[in-house]
């Protein structure tokens, strides 16, 4: 086989979505930090899923068409950093399929070269030793290859990226390490290498992993799946006595009401096919730009009631114009526990997104969360660390009038703190100002059980021991929860301490609470103790130290 067709193309990336499904448990176990979260296997089979959901029951006609329908879904449906960082490189992947009917050697291997380029410019810092690593790595190997005319089926070049990809997932212990501590290779990785051996197995194969028993992608997956917008009309015309290049622009305008996107600009003539539910708005559009001929809308409605209606609902939620607003400032906040949820509606936070820690939302949820609030002004928490890049995403995707900014919060305490600070009477740079200051004024640390054994800062840790975790790292672990949470409290106590809040599980007793109260305050006599229940089910405790 010297190149593939679209057909091809998306039976293999099913091939590979099934697949991925089927390594979860695996990714997962690859993780470095013992703690139960939205584990790398689970974010990248729910990013993946997302772009399944686009492309299912429809027909491509390209793998220019097919990839960009990929790519779209992936965005929508990103969670966590690994998942961002997989839609990166499925949208590098097909930027560079522009106009491209099939995918050729040649082509391949610059869609491996744009995918990685694509990643690394997502990720602020890049670190080596993560799929990064991997995703470039393959994308050279693949390169110098076919230059030496060493590959010449499409068969050979992704057995080749399956086996440079197993050689660079082995340097990454090297590269990084606390991989090396934890003796594991990077889950991200694995995660890609897992996709392009789902790929070459079909391809070699003909192996779908469809009737294999496939692990679930956690819960909420599921129920996000039954709520996916479908697109009803089949748009494609041409813009015909072009006098400058508009492809960019138009196709970034099509992004905002529609998906399955071909934009392709020939001198003075330009193709468009879009599905949207608003063909009038894309021709209306069009005819800004030139004379259209060619005109072809088919009806591609789906039976479900429901679906017709959250049609009507999306298209109306992506026409800025109908955006209402009603006040200057609105929250969202990511939160998990009926306590936090209380505590942060107290402070004003208009609309929470549930999740977090074992349920990373995806930008799909935040874009429409941010469009719910009737806000100018919006500041988003995230609370996670493995949400921010998810929460920085939908800012990319979202079409809204509204001003938008991510505050990077780590935790709950440290959104709590950033609300508190916050002042209505002052404007947005004022305030971004305030609360990271807040943020900035306190020490968190999270006490939870390890789901796994390992080693990691010098801990020899089992599973089911408590852990105590603070800026990213382990600061503490042992057999007994109350010990565990006040030599963590003594870690981020100082002189400046004058408030230490506790935060309380679900899964901690009046007793066990009582003791680590009584024996902080006779500790730290000066120091005025809070309590307040969080509800959270995968944290014993949150504690606060605050100047």
């Amino acid at each position: 086989m010297k190149f593939l067709t679209a057909d091809v193309l998306k039976d293999m990336l099913k091939a590979a979505n099934n697949y991925l499904k089927l390594n979860i448990k695996k990714i997962n176990a690859l993780n470095v930090f013992p703690v139960p979260d939205g584990d790398t296997g689970t974010n990248m089979s729910a990013t993946l899923a997302s772009s399944i959901k686009e492309i299912n029951g429809k027909v491509f006609k390209s793998v220019d068409e097919l990839m960009n329908a990929v790519a779209f879904g992936s965005l929508k449906g990103a969670r966590g950093n690994s998942g961002v960082i997989l839609s990166q490189l499925l949208r590098g992947f097909a930027k560079q399929l522009k106009g491209q009917d099939v995918l050729d050697i040649p082509t391949f291997v610059a869609c491996l070269k744009s995918a990685a380029a694509s990643a690394y410019r997502a990720v602020m810092k890049p670190t080596e030793g993560t799929m990064l690593t991997v995703a470039r790595g393959i994308a050279e190997d693949v390169e110098r290859e076919v230059s030496e005319n060493i590959v010449s089926e499409i068969e050979d070049l992704l057995e080749l990226c399956v086996l440079s990809g197993k050689k660079w997932l082995n340097k990454t212990p090297e590269m990084l390490p606390i991989l090396k501590e934890a003796n594991v290779v990077d889950s991200g990785g694995m995660g890609l290498v897992v996709i392009f051996e789902g790929m070459y197995k079909f391809l070699k194969e003909g192996m779908t992993f469809e009737d294999l028993q496939q692990e679930d992608v956690y819960d909420k997956t599921s129920a996000i799946s039954a709520q996916e917008i479908k697109f009803t009309y089949c748009t494609e015309f041409f813009i015909t006595g072009l006098k400058k290049n508009i492809e960019d622009e138009f196709k970034e305008y099509l992004q905002s009401i529609g998906d399955s996107i071909i934009v392709i600009q020939d001198g003075e003539i330009l193709k468009t096919h879009v599905h949207t539910n608003s063909p009038g708005r894309v021709i209306e559009k069009a005819l800004k730009y030139g004379e259209l001929i060619n005109i072809k809308i088919d009806n591609m409605k789906y039976q479900h009631q429901e679906f017709v209606k959250a049609e009507v609902n999306k298209m109306k939620d992506n026409n800025i114009e109908d955006e209402i607003i009603t006040k200057e400032y609105g929250f969202v906040a990511v939160s998990q526990g009926e306590g936090f949820n209380e505590i942060l509606k107290g402070l004003g936070v208009d609309f929470i997104i549930e999740g977090g820690q074992t349920m990373n939302p995806s930008s799909e949820e935040f874009i429409s969360a941010i469009k719910s609030v009737p806000a100018k002004n919006i500041f988003v928490f995230p609370n996670n660390k493995n949400v921010i890049m998810s929460a920085e995403l939908a800012l990319q995707l979202i079409n809204t009038k509204k001003n938008v900014k991510v505050i990077k919060t780590n935790n709950i305490p440290e959104c709590i703190a950033a609300l508190i600070r916050f002042d209505i009477n002052s404007d947005v740079e004022k305030n971004l100002q305030l609360m990271q200051e807040a943020i900035d004024s306190i020490k968190v640390v999270e006490i939870t059980q390890a789901v796994r054994s390992t080693k990691i800062n010098g801990f020899e840790i089992e599973e089911g021991d408590f852990i105590g975790i603070s800026k990213k790292e382990i600061i503490q672990s042992g057999k007994d929860l109350m010990e565990v949470a006040f030599l963590c409290a003594k870690k981020i106590v100082d002189q400046s301490t004058q408030i230490l809040s506790i935060y309380y599980g679900r899964n901690v007793t009046d007793e066990v609470l009582q003791k680590l109260v009584n024996k902080l305050r006779a500790e730290y006599p000066e120091i005025d103790i809070e309590t307040y229940e969080s509800g959270n089910e995968l944290y014993h405790f949150i504690i606060v130290a605050e100047m």
